[in-house]
């Protein structure tokens, strides 16, 4: 490969084997390099545009944003073939789905592309700081005896709308000179309660797609930053009215905003019973005697009864892991919201009057376990926290009430 009309040239092994390539062509759409080899199939390299304004002075730079190609939204088909064939069929590598985001970056602490290179670097650190660094490695978690991997170096990629709202931020490895990484057209995704467990379905990674139109993009790493713009554009094979865009992308900002609301009450709920479970445990309650000990009593009774209001609560709002009612598939505002926004993200048409339908009914238990909610964390959580400041101990300040979202 040459970069300069012929006068240097390199060997490119970002991926591709030692092999003879018999054919090259420049896609005239995609600026996608494809490559055919003798006997070792088909190799595409995805938008090379950005290696033709590359130069000296631009991996120079701390950073360095490249013109990034549009990007459209489209609707994926399911695989043809058995469900879960293992390695009896093969299928390549795709183009990640989204925006490509390009960038060179110049920093001496990131690690060579070259791994041989990187490994003669890696040796002779080590070698410097020999003698300076008698102490063991730390120990990583779970692992006696294992020095703790230290993460690599990482890049923080915001995306931004027209208002400047940076409404998702990623992270991405890197190395030195030029790297890629890709936003998938999605916003960031919406707060909601931890389960310990790991998440399936949904809006997967990040939350709901984007609407068409032109996005800021900012790449930082250290102290140094470099911006630019990607259109993204709608399927051009479906022909989907932008008001109707607009109107299920409201209704699922919606949902978003109804399920954080539920998330912030468990999240209250959980950080309150974690209080009380606290004040518990420095009031000692036996061996005492006279008025101390009957206030120790009154209060240990009084965080019981506070944590069993706290967990019935709980229990409108959803089947927290672990319990009980996990299983029984009744309606919660947790579950009814996370369906209809499951619902909504199947396609980008307007809501249908079902959705809508399922929606308010998901909103109106969600009023009902607030009202409860409230009536406890003003009444039973306040007179709580009397007890224990007479006590002379602190406890949590209570919130302020929380309310549905308007729409």
């Amino acid at each position: 490969v040459t970069l300069d009309g012929g006068a240097n040239w390199m060997k490119w092994e970002h991926g591709f084997p030692t092999a003879s390539a018999m054919a090259l062509i420049v896609h005239p759409r995609e600026h996608d390099l494809v490559i055919g080899t003798h006997g070792r199939a088909a190799y595409i390299i995805d938008d090379i545009s950005p290696l033709r304004t590359l130069s000296a002075a631009t991996l120079a730079e701390p950073v360095h944003l490249f013109e990034m190609a549009d990007a459209y939204q489209y609707e994926g088909s399911p695989e043809i073939g058995e469900e879960f064939p293992g390695h009896g069929e093969f299928s390549g590598e795709s183009r990640p789905y989204g925006a490509l985001i390009t960038f060179s970056l110049s920093a001496e602490d990131l690690p060579h592309p070259n791994e041989e290179i990187e490994r003669g670097r890696r040796a002779a650190r080590r070698e410097a700081g020999a003698a300076a660094e008698e102490e063991p490695a730390e120990e990583g978690p779970g692992r006696p005896g294992m020095p703790r991997r230290e993460r690599g170096p990482q890049v923080t990629i915001e995306i931004s709308d027209a208002g400047g709202e940076v409404i998702r931020t990623l992270q991405a490895p890197v190395k030195l000179g030029v790297n890629r990484a890709a936003w998938n057209l999605r916003h960031d995704g919406f707060e909601r309660p931890s389960t310990g467990q790991q998440r399936f379905g949904g809006f997967g990674r990040g939350g709901p797609e984007v609407l068409p139109g032109t996005y800021g993009v900012t790449v930082k790493y250290g102290d140094h930053e470099a911006t630019g713009t990607v259109a993204v554009h709608p399927d051009p094979r479906r022909e989907i009215p932008l008001a109707e865009r607009e109107a299920k992308f409201a209704a699922i900002m919606h949902c978003g905003a109804v399920q954080e609301v539920i998330t912030e009450a468990i999240n209250r709920i959980r950080a309150t019973r974690t209080e009380v479970d606290a004040v518990l445990g420095m009031v000692r309650t036996e061996g005492e005697e006279g008025a101390e000990g009957r206030s120790a009593r009154g209060l240990t009774r009084a965080g019981r009864e506070l944590k069993q209001a706290l967990d019935e609560v709980e229990l409108l709002f959803w089947d927290p892991p672990g319990g009980g009612q996990r299983d029984s598939r009744r309606d919660t505002p947790f579950r009814g919201v996370g369906s209809v926004m499951r619902s909504l993200g199947s396609s980008w048409d307007a809501p249908t009057p079902a959705q809508e339908g399922y929606l308010d009914a998901s909103e109106a238990m969600l009023q009902e376990a607030l009202v409860e909610f409230n009536r406890v964390f003003a009444e039973d959580v306040v007179a709580f926290r009397d007890q224990v400041q007479e006590a002379g101990l602190s406890f949590l300040e209570v919130k302020e009430p929380l309310e549905v979202p308007a729409r």
